[in-house]
């Protein structure tokens, strides 16, 4: 009995190779621009860009586990323009991504 596990263990581990050591990709790309042109005397320019990213994955086991794809695009932009006295410019970017992903697909096998 152990050895037709072990046989059935082997081919379903050769036949799915991918599966059983699938990759998991995490892709986040994070872009923020702030721009301020001011003329005159007095002018005041606050700026700021934030960009926050947690990706989080675990996998346990299975030999039928698809790669898990997280994909995170965030992106801001200001532009401002002060012409004269005593101008005040405050611009603010701000991007969060939170994302989660649980797999625990464990296989049974006949013992």
């Amino acid at each position: 009995m152990k050895k037709a596990a072990l046989i059935i263990s082997t081919l379903a581990l050769a036949l799915a190779p991918v599966a059983a050591f699938a990759q998991q990709a995490q892709n986040s790309v994070q872009a923020g621009s702030n721009s301020a042109l001011t003329q005159g005397y007095g002018n005041i320019v606050d700026q700021n860009v934030s960009n926050d990213l947690t990706q989080t994955q675990v996998g346990i086991g299975g030999f039928s586990v698809d790669p898990q794809i997280q994909t995170s695009v965030q992106a801001g932009q200001n532009v401002g323009v002060a012409v004269g006295e005593h101008n005040v410019i405050n611009q603010n970017v701000n991007n969060n991504a939170d994302q989660f992903q649980s797999d625990f697909n464990v296989p049974a096998f006949p013992y």
